[in-house]
């Protein structure tokens, strides 16, 4: 959920007495409570359901708010992909957006579910960001803003298991030369790719890819564009959705999780 979702309009106007068989308006399309309480029950259907909060607490109404939120942005996204004639049958045939860990914080969590689990959204997402750009400038800001990823001392991707249990939740991560003990240090940095060393003082590694101390802005330019280009897409993508949602008219009960003026909202004084 981003920030621009938190304050949405009090009900007024055509749909100010609504029946509670609605829980929000997007434009002249209702989206029903039973269609909330549907999301909800293949929620707790789902391989997470048993991490779920339970209904009748703050935290499962909360959970209810959140089903709101997926429900309209899905309508945003099925209104905008209507209008510029994508289809679901033809977007299943494109490539994937890809989401890792920082994707999904940039986009918050409603619109990164809806980007994960719909080919129309990915299509329509691919056509709105299509035309998203980043100049050299850009790249080269960043490059001169991060020196401590570029130059430096060799580094190393590896998975690391200390006293047999996995540390970074058994992930790769990189390591410089000199962040562990000589013996270690030495062992680790000498090793081919793919080798196992260790276990020395606990320590057990696979290694990666070995990386030089400094890598030149031309070297690394092609990355940080891609990096950059995603982000921009991203954020580029996320405003839209933002401004569209916010036209949501949300019912009593249904209103945003963050709206700080509904009574379960967990954030207080």
């Amino acid at each position: 959920m981003t920030a621009a979702h938190t304050g949405r309009t009090p009900v007024t106007g055509a749909h100010a007495h609504e029946t509670p068989s609605v829980a929000a308006w997007v434009g002249e399309t209702p989206v029903t409570v039973a269609r909330v309480e549907e999301r909800v029950r293949l929620l707790r259907a789902g391989p997470r359901g048993a991490l779920l909060p339970a209904d009748g607490t703050t935290e499962g109404r909360q959970l209810r708010r959140w089903a709101v939120q997926l429900l309209v942005t899905e309508q945003v996204v099925a209104d905008e992909a209507a209008r510029r004639g994508l289809t679901a049958a033809a977007a299943a045939g494109g490539p994937p957006v890809e989401l890792d860990a920082t994707a999904r914080l940039e986009l918050g969590s409603v619109l990164a579910a809806v980007l994960a689990a719909g080919p129309l959204a990915q299509a329509l997402y691919r056509e709105m960001t299509a035309g998203v750009t980043v100049g050299d400038r850009e790249v080269a800001a960043y490059y001169a803003a991060n020196q401590d990823r570029y130059r430096g001392r060799p580094a190393r991707l590896v998975t690391h298991h200390y006293d047999d249990r996995p540390v970074n939740g058994g992930r790769s991560y990189l390591v410089r030369q000199g962040e562990f003990a000589e013996a270690v240090d030495r062992a680790l940095f000498a090793a081919p790719e793919d080798a196992v060393v260790g276990p020395i003082e606990r320590h057990t590694f696979v290694t990666g890819p070995l990386r030089a101390g400094t890598v030149t802005l031309q070297r690394a330019a092609p990355r940080i564009r891609a990096d950059l280009l995603e982000a921009a897409r991203r954020r580029s993508f996320a405003l839209w959705a933002d401004a569209r949602c916010a036209r949501a008219v949300l019912l009593p009960g249904f209103e945003h999780p963050g709206d700080i003026r509904q009574p379960d909202h967990t954030h207080r004084h």
